[in-house]
């Protein structure tokens, strides 16, 4: 007689045969259940940045108060971002976000101090061709953590830039100007806001989302990214 338990294992056997549970780097066999996108080995590939990469100084252009990432972009975590980006692995996000959690915690972070927490829009063009966006993902899986207010749309993109992906320092600044709008702006009035992004390179990105922000009223800015390039950190 087939019982449903019977029945579910070999369902569940079945799937892992046609979809195995390979490990995203190595494409080792994980035999999780599809709980995890990496062997322990290459998780520890990825490292925790040092220091609290804090961008706060009285001379410094950027919009923002605070800046802060995660990881160091090495080889896997420039791999695992890809693959979250553009080929829709957002089961990533389930990685991810422990590493930055772990992060937050280690150096006191002070997110507690943040009215909203938002994600650094896409365009809706590329949003609609994507299907998702991958720091929406992250913010909303931090903001419940640790309790602090989600707005997905708090900024809109309204300029459909090219990717920042192969652009030169100076051609990232130029790339950004005029890229984002407050729909609105007495939203933001007097809150401090802490911008969610995939990853921190030059700052052009951020600095732009910040700079509309500041503009429009918002006390102060921070950015948490999960992973920064090697000579900003």
């Amino acid at each position: 007689m087939v019982t449903y338990g019977m029945l579910q294992a070999f369902l569940q056997g079945a799937f892992e045969l046609i979809f195995p549970d390979n490990c995203l780097l190595c494409r080792r066999f994980l035999n999780s259940l599809h709980q995890r996108q990496l062997c322990a080995g290459c998780l520890e590939l990825l490292v925790l940045n040092p220091t609290p990469f804090n961008r706060q100084s009285a001379s410094d252009p950027l919009a923002f108060d605070h800046a802060w990432s995660a990881c160091l972009f090495n080889e896997p975590a420039q791999k695992l971002l890809h693959a979250f980006k553009y080929n829709s692995k957002t089961s990533l996000c389930k990685t991810f976000v422990p590493l930055m959690i772990t992060f937050i915690d280690r150096h006191s972070l002070p997110l507690q101090k943040f009215d909203l927490i938002a994600p650094i829009p896409l365009h809706p063009a590329r949003l609609r061709e994507r299907g998702y966006n991958q720091s929406a993902l992250l913010s909303l899986a931090l903001s419940r953590h640790y309790n602090i207010l989600h707005s997905e749309n708090l900024l809109i993109r309204q300029k459909m830039t090219p990717t920042q992906t192969g652009l030169g320092a100076k051609q990232r600044w130029t790339n950004m100007e005029g890229a984002f709008r407050i729909p609105n702006p007495t939203d933001i009035e007097g809150k401090n806001i802490i911008l969610i992004d995939d990853l921190f390179t030059t700052g052009a990105t951020v600095h732009s989302a910040a700079q509309v922000l500041k503009t429009a009223g918002a006390a102060k800015v921070g950015v948490l990214t999960f992973s920064v390039t090697e000579g900003t950190h």
